[in-house]
Order: structure tokens, then sequence, then C-alpha cells
């Protein structure tokens, strides 16, 4: 992203009603808009044969928000001037309002305005992501990028496919291209921050993030990654947290109207130990904003992780039936739902929704290139429903689909140990282990508690020790990531050790710490125990 380029978080609504925000990166905010809007109105009106002035005017609703007009005026502007910048930049806005029939009429007839080879394959990509065909889009992405290797826009969309089908380690492969052409193209060192994240390579993410501050501070899509790592870290209180809340504050001056700004408002009062401030937060922004969906998960998801479980299942209920197009929706359906069905069930006779077991099997239809569906409905199905073979079978299906991806391979090995199946358990979590980047350390402290607790099982004590000394060794690099976490992981690699005044400690520095629900009614359960435990070991 050049230095005259800047982004913004737009509000619109689909013709549905339903309330959504998107990310435009523009060349520049338009100054006295609202005036140009009146002056560049009145032209169009005065002189509606023109397209240029038409096509000023739906560039600049387009950047206002305003996309149900900006739609109607660049639709003037093709039957007057067709053009295949128009074209596209039109099915752009039709592909985020979510009008697939109306986007693949507009992609079709640019297809007929290129003459350039690399161009057709790019639209012919763009279409396959329409009709969700993503291997179809992968090919043609790689055909334009090989044909115009110099143009970030074909690595860019191919990175955002791998994406959209969680295959971190394809995005970052198409994301070296783009910088290594435009080594500050800040778009593609979000993805790549982000990408890095889910492989686990914490220190490189650190790097980039650290790049991404030097380049682009007050980008809000920087803003929000620096305090969401911010309130992970628990900087939250004293100097440290002032310049939290500061963040906090500037981000949401710049968008006012953001769900993810507002969750992480709501976060820096929980963390504070303030749960009931948080909370209101986003019960605050879901009455202010009752038709966007993510509105309602933040606040479900908030009141999942505040202990409060039925109405948790309710606020999400309102996202899933607002937008049942989410994959984080089901996912936390998937979390909540097994603590607190609701009273009756998630009904929706058109769409045949049945309760639980349909959100999994729907969840599976809906997403089947996702690897983690696959994982979470694995585990769904044996911890719920007891459906072993089956819940392997589908938890399985992930490492399929990302074989050299370290978590497919944690995740399948944490389901295969509920199912009971240890000897394979360990085998999985192993494996996993070796892919691991090196720092990796988010993901292998519980790697290492699961696999201790799967060796004990199976009577191989030096082995499960082993693990669990790992946990604790890594636990220390976690806690400047996470303090919670690397505390709430500690206290079971201890507890697997036989060092229960240790576990104590642990587990109250992590509760301290705030740590969130379902792991901190876990712990809470734990310490009861483990405290019984005590003083019937001091009375014998």
């Amino acid at each position: 992203m050049s230095g005259n380029l800047v982004t913004s978080l737009v509000q619109f609504s689909q013709f549905s009603g339903l309330e959504m925000n998107a990310h435009l990166v523009v060349e520049e905010k338009p100054a006295r808009k609202e005036q140009k809007l009146i002056t560049l109105s009145n032209y169009v009106q005065k002189y509606p044969q023109g397209w240029k002035k038409r096509l000023e005017l739906a560039d600049l609703l387009y950047k206002m928000g305003n996309w149900q007009q900006a739609v109607a005026e660049y639709l003037k502007v093709i039957e007057r001037q067709p053009q295949l910048d128009v074209h596209l930049q039109l099915g752009k806005i039709l592909q985020i309002m979510g009008l697939k029939k109306e986007v693949l009429e507009i992609y079709e007839k640019a297809l007929l305005l290129s003459e350039n080879a690399g161009t057709q394959n790019h639209i012919n990509g763009l279409i396959a992501v329409c009709r969700g065909e993503s291997q179809k889009a992968i090919i043609a992405f790689n055909l334009a990028a090989a044909l115009e290797p110099d143009k970030v826009v074909h690595w860019l969309a191919l990175a955002q496919v791998h994406q959209g089908r969680e295959n971190p380690l394809g995005t970052l492969s198409a994301l070296k291209q783009v910088l290594s052409i435009n080594p500050d193209d800040v778009l593609a060192l979000i993805y790549s921050y982000d990408a890095l994240m889910v492989v686990g390579d914490i220190q490189t993410a650190r790097e980039q993030l650290n790049r991404l501050i030097a380049l682009a501070s007050n980008d809000f899509r920087v803003l929000q990654r620096q305090i969401d790592r911010r309130c992970q870290m628990r900087l939250v209180s004293g100097k440290e947290g002032k310049q939290t809340k500061n963040m906090i504050t500037s981000l949401l001056r710049q968008v006012p109207h953001g769900a993810e700004v507002h969750n992480s408002l709501a976060y820096y009062h929980i963390l504070r130990g303030d749960w009931r401030q948080g909370v209101e937060v986003l019960a605050a922004f879901t009455a202010e904003h009752p038709n966007n969906p993510y509105g309602w998960y933040y606040y479900g998801q908030c009141l999942f992780e505040t202990g409060k479980c039925k109405k948790a299942a309710e606020m999400i209920e309102k996202a899933y039936h607002l937008y049942p197009d989410d994959c984080e929706i089901y996912r936390a359906l998937c979390e909540i739902l097994p603590l607190q069905p609701l009273p009756l069930p998630l009904s929706c006779e058109e769409r045949g929704v049945r309760g639980l077991t349909s959100i999994v099997e729907e969840m599976l239809k809906r997403f089947p290139e996702r690897w983690s569906v696959w994982a979470t409905a694995g585990r769904v199905l044996v911890e719920c429903f007891q459906e072993i073979e089956r819940g392997c079978q589908v938890s399985e299906e992930g490492t399929h689909l990302q074989p050299q991806l370290a978590d497919a391979w944690f995740r399948h090995g944490r389901v295969l140990a509920l199912a009971g199946k240890h000897q394979e358990a360990v085998e999985a979590l192993t494996h996993g282990w070796e892919l691991l980047p090196a720092g990796g350390y988010l993901q292998s402290v519980p790697a290492a508690v699961w696999l201790g607790e799967s060796y004990r099982t199976l009577g191989d004590v030096g082995a499960s020790k082993r693990s669990w000394e790992a946990a604790c060794e890594g636990s220390q690099e976690l806690r400047a990531f996470n303090p919670a976490a690397a505390d709430y992981w500690l206290g079971r690699a201890l507890v697997g050790l036989g060092d229960k005044l240790g576990a104590i400690q642990a587990y109250k520095s992590a509760l301290s710490q705030q740590l969130l629900y379902p792991a901190r009614g876990e712990v809470e359960k734990i310490l009861r125990r483990l405290k019984g435990m005590e003083r019937k070991g001091y009375r014998g």
C-alpha cells in the first residue's frame, strides 16, 4: 500500500436490511464529501446523459458506504460507456453485498471486454470464487500470476482464496510473491501476520506486526491487531493499560460502528476485572446495531467467556439467524450449545434446522474445505453424541485437508484422546509437534499437556513426565504472550507431575489474571478438589 492510500471501514446495508462492514482501500479520503455529493448529484441531474461525472458520483457513494445508490450509478455508467474497470469495481461491490447472481452477470460481461490473457484468467478466478469453486479459482489466479508475475493483484487474490480455505501455508506462499514485489504492502503484511499466527510462527508474526506498526501505525487494521495482542498480554493496567485504552479510543474514533473494536473495549474492561462493564459495552452495541450479526456474535462470545452460557446461546442464535453464512458463528454454536442447550431447538422451518446435530451437519456441508470445521465437528460428535468412530473419521479429514499444518494434527489428536484412542492420539500429537515452527509455544504447550495425559493413560510414566516437563518449560515462553493461558496450562502440567502446591499457585495466578470460561470453571473445580486433598493430607 503506497503512501497516498488510506483504509477505512464502511458500514452498509444489504437489500435484506442486514448491516455489514467492509474494509476499503482508497486513494484518499474524500474531502468535504457531503458538499461534493450535492454538487455531483446536481450535475448528473442536469446532464443525465453524461458518464464521467456520474462515475465520480458512483465512486464517491462507494467511498461513503452508500452502496445501493453506488450500484445504481455504476449501472448507469455502464449503460452509457461500458468499461472493464467499472465492471470489476461494480462486481466487487455486488460480491461483498452477497448478490451472487448479479455479480456473475457483471463478471461475464467484463470477460467479454478484456483482451488481456492475464486479466481474463483473473476474472475467471473471480467468477469461480462467486460460484464457490475455490480450486478452479486457485488455478485461474495461478495462471494470471504466471502470465503477469509482477502484478500484485493476482497474488493477493490467490492469497485470499487460500485464506478462505484455511490454508495458511498457501496464503504465505502467495504473499511471499507480493512482498518480493513490494515489501511495504500493508495488506499483504496484515494477511501474512494472521497466517503466521495460525501456523504457529509467533516470532516471525511479531516481526511482521512490528513492521506494520512502523509502516502504518494508524491503520485501523494494524491498531486492531496491536490491541488484541496487548489484551492477550494483559497490558490493561497502569501505564501500559493507559496506552492500550488510548489505542482503543483512537480506533473508536476511526471506526465507531466497528463491532470488533467494541469487542476490544469490552475485553479491556473484563481483563481489568470489571466484567459487568465489559458485557454492557456489547449489549449497548447490539441495541444500537440490531441488524449487525457480528455484534450479536461478539456479545454471545463475551457472555460465554464470562460464564453466562444460557444468555450466550440466545445471542449466538440471533447472529446465526441474521447471517447463517459465517463459519465462526457455527463454531460458536458448537462450543456453547453442548454446555447450554436452548429450551427450544434452533427453529427455522424452511432451512430444516434442528438443534446441535443439524448445526454440525450443516456446518460440514457449508464449509467442507476448512480443516478446523472437521476438527470441531469431530469433537462435538465424540463428546456430545458419543459417535466415536464417525467423530474420529470426521476429525481426521482436517489432517487430510491440511497435512502440513501442526494445529490440524493437534486438534485431531485431542479428539482421538477424548475418544479413548490414546495410542493414535500420541501419534497424531507427535506428528503435529514435528511440523511446528521453532518457538510455536502457543500451540505446543497445550499439545504437550495432552501428550502427557495420553502417555499416562497408556502407562508410559517416563514419556508422560517428559511431556509435562516440556509443557512447564514452554509455559514460561507462553507467559510473555498470554500469561493467563500460560498459568492455566502450567497448572495442568504440574497436576500431572504431582506438584499439587505448584498447581494451586499456577491456577490461582491464572484466575487473578482474569482467566475466562470455560477454562475458569474447570480451574475453580480443580482448585476445590486440590484444596480438599490438601486438608485431608494435613489431617492424616
